[in-house]
């Protein structure tokens, strides 16, 4: 077994299976992709990676419209996993902005994500619009992970609401993005932590109600700079700025 990530330019699917070494039937996702969009032969090399830390590479053994088999040769651990458990709770925004945070913190190495409702996020509290979104986020992280080399996949867990996520989300340090914080927490990056909590609010942020009852449930507020920052840049600037001081060093 070979530690270290192979090269980044081989495409990488991921693969809801058990992986070893030998013959491989892709499923219909990873099949449409190379037959339709990378147009791929036989013999090209592709990876694979379910999840669990490792990767494999192989090459394609067949290609045909309905089934793709690749014979899998090498078999990889990725070590590329950040330092610090990394948990980004974000309030529901709009899909566009949603796609590009929850894409973007899995290029940066969250460990797992938990979207909450709060008072400002424009979604109706239905389990059939819960059980849509979340095989759309799905994806979107799956889409994430292959593209950034990571073989561990960011946990999506299921969407509560704001109350709910103040007593069940726990961490070393629990941090709330508020632009009215005294505080933009500089002591805070040099103190070494094994894992943050980090909620970030939709469009419009947080509601003062909803400041004072993280205040009340020991959350630290912190401010980021002196301007007000869309929700898909503050929670790409924060997990930048903890994973720079706190993880991928």
């Amino acid at each position: 077994m070979v530690k270290g990530s192979t090269a980044v330019s081989i495409p990488r699917f991921y693969q809801n299976k058990s992986l070893l070494l030998g013959d491989v039937s892709l499923d219909e996702s990873a099949t449409h992709h190379i037959v339709h969009v990378l147009r791929l032969k036989t013999g090209s090399e592709i990876i694979l990676f379910n999840g669990d830390g490792e990767e494999f590479k192989g090459a394609l053994l067949k290609v045909h419209k309905k089934e793709v088999i690749v014979t899998l040769q090498q078999k990889y651990t990725v070590n590329n996993e950040s330092f610090l458990a990394l948990h980004l709770v974000q309030a529901v925004s709009r899909k566009d902005h949603m796609d590009l945070t929850l894409q973007k913190a899995v290029e940066l190495g969250v460990t797992e994500i938990t979207p909450i409702i709060s008072d400002f996020s424009n979604m109706k509290q239905s389990q059939t619009e819960f059980n849509h979104k979340e095989q759309h986020w799905r994806k979107v992280i799956i889409s994430a992970s292959q593209q950034s080399g990571r073989a561990v996949l960011t946990r999506l867990n299921p969407i509560l609401s704001f109350k709910e996520a103040l007593h069940r989300i726990q961490a070393e340090q629990r941090l709330f993005l508020s632009a009215r914080a005294d505080s933009a927490g500089e002591k805070l990056w040099a103190t070494p932590l094994k894992s943050v909590a980090l909620f970030i609010g939709c469009e419009g942020g947080f509601s003062d109600k909803e400041e004072k009852q993280a205040q009340a449930n020991g959350l630290r507020l912190v401010a980021l700079g002196h301007r007000i920052l869309r929700t898909e840049t503050a929670a790409i600037a924060m997990l930048a700025i903890l994973q720079y001081c706190q993880g991928d060093f």
